[in-house]
């Protein structure tokens, strides 16, 4: 009887106690791949309106001025939402149109009437010497065409500068936000 009690147990497996790390790596990567297209989907919904405006300026600054090719948009969100839409006519003048909010209003201006990004570039980094320019962006400040630039100055701290769209003198300066 011995025997056949020492035979059932050899018979009977035994739990292992490892890890199947091919189970574990499949489960971190199925988590990895959910996560990423959650967030790509997060970033998709949020930047749906920003995609939306931008697609609604271009069509309404073709339409209402002689810019045929926009190159870029900026927004600002001062006191109300100004847009600046820069691009080139048929005939190849840069022109910057500067629209506010939804209106249907629309001002257009000569862009060799102002700082090149090359002569602005200049003046920024001689006047204010910074370590980092973040952006330079064309905006409308007291009915005025300005240049919004914001730069990492020599301290560290975040710098905001408006100059004038065609001199190149401060409207305001800010330092250290």
């Amino acid at each position: 009887m011995m025997q056949f009690k020492d035979d059932i147990r050899i018979r009977q497996r035994r739990k292992q106690n490892r890890v199947h790390w091919s189970r574990v790596w499949f489960i971190a990567a199925g988590i990895g791949i959910v996560l990423a297209a959650l967030t790509i989907c997060y970033f998709y919904v949020s930047l749906t309106p920003m995609r939306r405006d931008e697609s609604r300026l271009q069509r309404f600054v073709k339409t209402k001025t002689d810019i045929a090719t926009v190159q870029q948009i900026s927004v600002d969100h001062r006191q109300k939402t100004t847009y600046a839409i820069t691009g080139t006519t048929a005939s190849g003048q840069q022109k910057v149109a500067i629209v506010r909010g939804k209106s249907d209003q629309v001002k257009t201006y000569d862009r060799r009437k102002g700082l090149s990004d090359k002569k602005l570039r200049q003046l920024i980094l001689t006047t204010y010497k910074p370590k980092k320019i973040y952006s330079a962006n064309i905006s409308e400040y007291k009915h005025a065409l300005v240049w919004e630039v914001s730069y990492k100055g020599q301290d560290n701290t975040l710098n905001y500068v408006t100059l004038d769209f065609k001199t190149g003198n401060p409207y305001r300066v800010i330092k250290g936000l």
